[in-house]
């Protein structure tokens, strides 16, 4: 990627994080990571969807690769609840590249990184959420492009302005990446856990599409 692309990324980054001194998200609201192990080696755009109970996630999401085997994310969206305030959030990610290895002679490529982002919500108390964990999928080729199935555990550490000052969450998610052209895929990610703060014991299910720039 050349120099603008890295100063752009770096931008949105801090851009991000600044807008969360208001609302936003490191797996903040009730949605999935929808992050591969594999690390593109351009800029991707993923807008999404995720089906909490009782409300729904409209976001997107755009990466940058700053080295071979680094990428920031920033994401952005509105959590729209029954009966409660629409909530926006925006929030950033960092995805380092720990391992890429052929399992077989033709066959797939074990992926594993790890992640690690920052956000905070305000919807009544203030949250602050730091979600780090390690991605591990398995990639292979289809229609012509890079496609994973991958898992991601991670810990989610909380800290709150209410009653309860602070929490920790495992999580769990479970997705795919299918490639349809080479420049576009599907994305379907499955998160699993007891969320921070009484967020709820619930599969929450995430549908995206994934454009490479």
């Amino acid at each position: 990627m050349n120099r603008f692309g890295s100063f752009a990324a770096a931008v949105l980054a801090g851009a991000c994080l600044l807008f969360g001194a208001r609302s936003a998200d490191g797996q903040v609201v009730a949605e999935p990571a929808m992050l591969t192990a594999g690390i593109p080696a351009g800029e991707t755009f993923l807008p999404y969807i995720a089906i909490p109970d009782n409300s729904f996630v409209l976001g997107g999401m755009i990466r940058f690769a700053v080295a071979d085997d680094i990428d920031i994310g920033g994401r952005a969206g509105l959590w729209l609840i029954d009966d409660a305030k629409d909530t926006p959030f925006a929030g950033a990610d960092l995805r380092y590249g720990l391992l890429g290895r052929r399992l077989s002679s033709g066959g797939g490529l074990f992926h594993l990184s790890f992640d690690v982002g920052l956000g905070v919500s305000e919807p009544s108390a203030t949250v602050w959420k730091f979600p780090v964990g390690f991605l591990a999928g398995i990639g292979f080729r289809l229609a012509g492009g890079d496609s994973e199935i991958f898992t991601f555990p991670r810990l989610e550490l909380g800290v709150s302005s209410g009653d309860d000052s602070s929490d920790v969450a495992l999580m769990l998610d479970l997705g795919g990446l299918f490639t349809i052209t080479p420049r576009f895929g599907v994305m379907l990610d499955l998160r699993f856990g007891d969320g921070n703060f009484g967020e709820g014991d619930a599969v929450v299910v995430g549908l995206g599409g994934v454009w490479r720039l």
